[in-house]
């Protein structure tokens, strides 16, 4: 099957100017809620998640400042089937197995058929919606044969015959198709690399003086990547996973923040270069975030221009760390320069700002080949007693991009003492790469333990629902989990969980928080931890419970679904 849900409100009369109002709302938390404006809270919310201006991140702060197009054109390049618009629509299109980037692929086939005539090229809706969405080898591969499947348009156009690999009617679901489809070729067309003319939508070929243009171009079609995620997170765990991807894909040295001297730094008394490791909802982030504000107390670490953060994922490489060369347009013509990845964007700030503390954060460094993503800068991490690298290397790049933004540290680089690395570790991840003995050498590994984390003497993340008769605290539970779990079911303790397990924070209302335990706990404790378990002496649930799809019914039902070892323990509590 593939289903697909995209909007019918991405209007482009006056898309200017609306991104750039409802991206100061959100910057300035002033959208109307739907009691005040109903019209303007869906619009801004609609364009706020498609433009990533929810995320309060670097396409918020752009489209703010009046760029807009930059925010659009990174939305043409990032935007993808499967996303989290709604829970549904993405577990739909998961289980499809849809891997799709429609707008940029649009681009790219109708780019590589001009290469192929060198005249007037089109394709018409028709044939984007066949050979696009419903085509299997585009919409559930990420290896497409472009070519190919230009020949297999043409061969359609005469014989009108759709090739086997294109699913039929009974196995596409898509409300209001024709008008999303439209909606989403305006965007594109808006952007000026397409005009669409009645039913066909040609390629603008770019003249031979529109250097920026060519360099947009450029960009959109070498872009090939996809957004990693993990689809047992909650939705909004996903939302926040899929802004950060996309806003990473606009460098922050675009966005101009003003008075970073005037910034209050609570200097560090020596260089920081830990790796948190833990279960999983530990709370590593947190205790990252409290260092962080300890030194910048008086702004919020995601507004922090000394704060760099990304996240590994499986096909994350040195370059999307370092940076890579990519297509420029200078002074009217088009170049190749160092487009600097996260890790220079933050040593280029810990240089051009010495007396202020750098933070590069990495998340989940076990879900990527952690050594071969670092590359030669692993050699930079053994530190002196100062925080400085022991040793320099070459890096012509790096130094090249250094020369260019005034920075003058010689002919080799190095890591200077207020340069720290932060790396988190969940022991739980399965199929992860193991992170070798001399990389784990050069960072002090910070151990995260489950116990409840308190602010100001008050227990965090609390929350309490029934089943049945019987009255379960958050907290409570899944520390008599976690004493299952290593004492009666003889686990590891990477099989434990949490006090974040679930953010419940981030929901608005009890039956939403119900609903997390629900999707969320239920699934990691049938499959990873008592799918685990080899005697079948000790259980979580009630031994009635031979499939979890009657277990997630019961519970749905408030059914107190645990078992006896459990509740004991939970009493005990």
């Amino acid at each position: 099957m593939f289903h697909y849900l995209y909007t019918n409100d991405m209007r482009v009369s006056n898309l200017e100017e609306k991104v750039t109002s409802f991206a100061k709302m959100f910057l300035t938390d002033s959208v109307p809620s739907a009691s005040e404006d109903k019209s303007t809270n869906n619009n801004a919310n609609t364009i706020g998640f498609y433009l990533n201006l929810i995320n309060k991140g670097n396409s918020a702060k752009l489209a703010a400042k009046g760029d807009v197009r930059s925010v659009v054109l990174n939305f043409i390049k990032t935007f993808q089937f499967p996303n989290p618009r709604t829970k549904e629509s993405f577990e739909n299109a998961v289980n499809d197995g849809i891997k799709l980037a429609p707008m940029r692929e649009i681009i790219k086939i109708l780019f590589i058929y001009y290469q192929m005539n060198s005249g007037e090229v089109y394709l018409t809706k028709d044939e984007i919606v066949n050979f696009i969405f419903y085509n299997e080898n585009i919409a559930l591969q990420t290896d497409a044969d472009r070519i190919q499947l230009i020949k297999q348009i043409e061969e359609y156009r005469t014989t009108k015959n759709l090739p086997s690999n294109i699913a039929p009617t009974s196995e596409r679901i898509w409300k209001y198709q024709d008008r999303q489809i439209n909606e989403l070729l305006s965007v594109i067309e808006w952007s000026k690399f397409i005009e669409v003319k009645s039913d066909k939508v040609f390629f603008i070929v770019p003249t031979k003086d529109d250097s920026k243009y060519k360099s947009e171009l450029l960009d959109i079609i070498m872009f090939d990547e996809f957004w990693d995620f993990n689809d047992q997170d909650n939705i909004s765990d996903l939302k926040s996973s899929y802004f950060e991807y996309c806003d990473e894909q606009i460098s922050v040295e675009n966005i101009e923040f003003e008075n970073y001297n005037d910034i209050q730094c609570n200097k560090l008394n020596r260089n920081i270069q830990n790796i948190y490791f833990g279960a999983p909802g530990t709370g590593k982030s947190y205790g990252v975030d409290k260092l962080i504000r300890n030194c910048y107390p008086d702004i919020e670490n995601k507004d922090n221009p000394f704060v760099f953060k990304t996240t590994i994922y499986s096909d994350y490489s040195y370059y999307n760390f370092i940076g890579n060369i990519m297509p420029t347009s200078k002074n009217g013509e088009i170049r190749y320069d160092f487009k600097a990845g996260i890790f220079s964007q933050a040593l280029a700030m810990a240089f051009e700002y010495s007396d202020k503390e750098i933070f590069l954060i990495v998340e989940e460094m076990s879900r990527g080949n952690i050594a071969s993503i670092f590359g030669d800068i692993f050699q930079l991490l053994d530190r002196d007693e100062n925080g400085v690298s022991e040793y320099s290397i070459n890096n012509d790049l790096i130094i090249q991009h250094f020369d260019e933004k005034g920075i003058n540290i010689g002919k080799k680089i190095f890591l200077p003492r207020n340069f720290h690395i932060i790396g988190t570790v969940n022991t739980s991840d399965q199929n992860v790469n193991v992170i070798d003995t001399a990389f784990k050498r050069r960072f002090e590994f910070v151990y995260v333990d489950v116990s409840p984390v308190h602010t100001d003497g008050t227990i965090m993340n609390e929350y309490v629902f029934t089943l049945v008769d019987k009255e379960f605290e958050w907290n409570k539970l899944y520390m008599s989990l976690n004493e299952l779990i290593t004492t009666k079911l003889e686990l590891s303790e990477d099989k434990q969980i949490g006090q974040f397990f679930i953010k419940f924070n981030n929901y608005s209302n009890d039956e939403q928080k119900f609903a997390a335990i629900q999707n969320k706990l239920l699934h990691y404790l049938w499959d990873d931890v008592q799918g685990a378990v080899i005697s079948d002496e000790y259980r979580i649930f009630n031994k009635e419970y031979k499939t979890f799809s009657s277990l997630y019914k019961d519970f749905g039902e408030k059914v107190n679904v645990f078992s006896e070892e459990l509740i004991d323990l939970y009493d005990k509590q």
